[in-house]
Formats: structure tokens, sequence, C-alpha cells
């Protein structure tokens, strides 16, 4: 107990030292605090005010989210080009005036539009959310940045899940619905407006030069340390397609009057980063990142192979499915918090800094683009048999920790001794 509070010491000694933490930790959390009061509602909002059919609410999420994938590697050029702050002043007003828009149409095709500008928003916070950690905090303190603000990030959402609950149980009408969009409408205008106060610069970071063939092949090529990378860690991106849409399916095919587990589980899973992200990166704090990257994606796994185990108890075994349920949630949950935030500290290292918009961007368009067909396989897979979708998964960690041992140790060692010549 002793060694956890003088974790918990030095975290705040290093977020007291800096002067930008401030602002930035209050923008985290009214990202969190918004987006947390309208996600367990927003398609229940779209349900009760515009009139659209359920079929038509998951065309239109379903188009905004493939359109929103041209966000990140725009922001990783934009990143670049310009500096951290313009992209990250443009997600929180994208997301703010988006949010609004949802407000103001009631068609098909406006909320597309609206929901599009929201998703672009979403897509470029993350790439702007690693390069200002990565380009503010010194590489030893990185991991431990990523995995607070990870923590900060989920209070957030769960305060915000609460609230929202709260409102919804007690009025359930289109104004109460209405008033939590507004709220997180206002929350993402609130967050820019304490992101202008970081001190960040604007200007390019990248030297101007001449423009010629060579040039263009250089900036369209990829550094074959990032391909490796992406290619070791792409499989484990599957993750979050397990709680936005694999989780509540695959429940809602067990039994619809257990639809409901499907929300807890996911409460369940912000509270445990509130809780053990911290203690979990101090308890690993003599691991490196790569050997991070692959326990995490060995506790994936085993979270993969216990929700397999548990379809085969639904049937007959009610009772104890629903608890296995919760094991495999703080086993996801686990395993969660020690890949993202040591791959996060990696990729924000892997290249030089000029390039680190890129590779940041490049990461999170994995997650994009899985999040993106992710739907679409689980789908398939579950209106087959209710297991293949957990085979699906338990062979995605396979793969993926199999290609981490083959791939990244050079890179890691690589990108530490670069960064080291610099510094």
């Amino acid at each position: 107990m002793k060694l956890l509070v003088s974790q918990y010491s030095k975290i705040k000694k290093v977020v007291h030292s800096q002067p930008w933490s401030a602002p930035f930790l209050g923008a985290l959390f009214l990202d969190s605090f918004g987006s947390g009061l309208t996600m367990p509602f927003l398609v229940l909002f779209f349900l009760k005010t515009s009139g659209l059919s359920l079929e038509q609410v998951g065309q239109m999420l379903s188009i905004s989210a493939l359109a929103g994938l041209l966000a990140i590697p725009v922001c990783g050029v934009i990143v670049d080009r310009l500096g951290a702050k313009p992209a990250a002043l443009a997600s929180f007003w994208l997301r703010g005036i988006g949010t609004l828009g949802y407000l103001i149409f009631h068609n098909i095709w406006g909320l597309t539009i609206a929901a599009t500008i929201v998703v672009w928003g979403q897509r470029a916070w993350p790439v702007v959310n690693q390069t200002i950690i990565s380009q503010l905090v010194s590489s030893e303190n990185r991991t431990m940045w990523f995995g607070s603000s990870r923590s900060l990030r989920n209070l957030g959402n769960s305060l915000g899940m609460l609230i929202g609950t709260g409102i919804i149980a007690i009025f359930n009408t289109p104004f109460a619905y209405g008033t939590l969009i507004f709220i997180d409408a206002f929350s993402f205008l609130i967050a820019a407006v304490l992101i202008a106060k970081i001190p960040l610069r604007n200007q390019s970071i990248i030297k101007k030069e001449p423009i010629s063939k060579k040039v263009w092949a250089i900036r369209f090529s990829y550094d074959s340390n990032l391909m490796r990378f992406l290619v070791a860690v792409a499989p484990m991106t599957f993750m979050y397609v397990v709680l936005v849409f694999a989780m509540p399916a695959f429940i809602k095919e067990i039994s619809p009057d257990l639809s409901w587990i499907s929300g807890l589980l996911f409460t369940v899973n912000s509270l445990s980063v509130i809780v053990l992200q911290v203690p979990l990166l101090f308890f690993t704090h003599r691991l490196n990142d790569l050997q991070k990257i692959i326990v995490g994606s060995v506790v994936l796994g085993l979270s993969y192979i216990i929700f397999l185990g548990s379809t085969f108890l639904a049937s007959a075994h009610l009772n104890f499915f629903v608890p296995l349920l919760f094991v495999g949630i703080l086993l996801f949950s686990c395993g969660e918090q020690l890949f993202y935030p040591a791959s996060a500290t990696i990729v924000g290292e892997i290249g030089p800094a000029e390039k680190r918009g890129k590779s940041i961007s490049s990461y999170q368009l994995l997650y994009g683009i899985s999040n993106a067909i992710g739907p679409f396989i689980v789908g398939y897979l579950l209106t087959r048999n209710i297991s293949f979708c957990w085979l699906f998964f338990v062979v995605l960690a396979f793969v993926g920790v199999f290609l981490q041992c083959m791939l990244l140790p050079n890179i890691i060692e690589q990108s530490r001794s670069r960064e080291s010549t610099i510094l």
C-alpha cells in the first residue's frame, strides 16, 4: 500500500510540475463527461426525436463511421504541418457543432452529415491527445501520462453515464434526451477554450523543402519500422469492437431479457480503468513497453476464451453465465490497460519527431478500420453460431502475440536509441 501511495504521489508531483496540465486535464474530463452523457442514449435519442427507424439509424451511423476514417490521416498531416493545437481545436469545434446539428436536423441526410462531422472530431482527438502528451512529456513519464489520462477519461465517462441514466430514468422524454445532447455539445466547446490555453506551437514543425518527385516519394512512403509495428498490433485493435458491438449483440442473442447487462459491463469496464490503471502500471513497472504489450494481449486473449466458454453455459447454466461475463470483462479491462498505454508510448517514439503525427494517426487509423469492419464480421459470425465471434477474437489475440514477439523487439530498441541520441 505504501508503494502504491508513493506512485500516486509521484503522479501528482509530475502533474503539478507542468503548468499546462490543468487546462489539458480539464479538457480531457469535459470531453469524456459529455461523451458519457450521450454514449448509452444516442441511438434512443435519434429514435425518439427524428422519426427514423432503427434500420435507418444503423445506416446513418455506419456511413458516418466509414466517412470518419478520412479524418485520421488528415489529422496527422495537420499535426505535422501546423502543430497539435489547431488540430485539437478543430476536433472539439467539429464535435461541438456536429452535436448541435443533432438538435437542428430531423431527417436522415441532415443527421448523417451532423454525425459525420462529429465522427471526424472523434477520430482526430486520439491522434491529437497522443501527440500533445508525446510533445510535452518526457519519455520516462509518457506511459504514466497515457495511463492516467485514460483513467480520467473513464472517470468522466462513468460520471456522465450515471447522470445521464438518472435523467432518463426520471423523465424519459424527448426534451430530456435533447438536454443531454445540448450539454454534450457545450462541454466540447468549453474544452476547446481550455485547449487554447495550452502552450503548444501553432506553426509547422516540418521544414519547408523544394517540391520534387523525390520529396513526394518520401512523404508518401512509410517507415519500415512503423509498418512492422502496425502489423504487429493490428489484430489487437479489434478489442473495442467487443465493447461497442460484440458484447451487446452476443447477450441479446443469448437472451433479450438480459440486454441491460451489456450496459452494466460497459460501466464496469470504465470504472475498472479508474481503479486499476495506475496500480497496474505500478505493479508492472519492471516490464518494458514491449512486455506490457505482449502481456496485455495475452490477458485480452484469456478474456476472449472466457467469453467463448460462457457460450456453452448460456442455455443450461444461466446462473454461471452472467458471473463469467463479469470475470471476462475484468480480464478484458486489465489487458486493455496494459496494451494501450504501452503501445501509445511506442508509436510516439517509433519515428522522428517531425513525423510523429503521421505515426500516431496511422496507429489510430487501425482502430478506425477495426471499428468500421468489425461489426460486419462479428454480425455475420453471430448469425452462423454465437461461439464463432469469440473464436474470431481468440484467433486474433494468438496471431497478435505471435506478431509482436517476432516484429517488435528490434523496432523498440532502435526507436529508444534514436531518442537518446537526439536528447
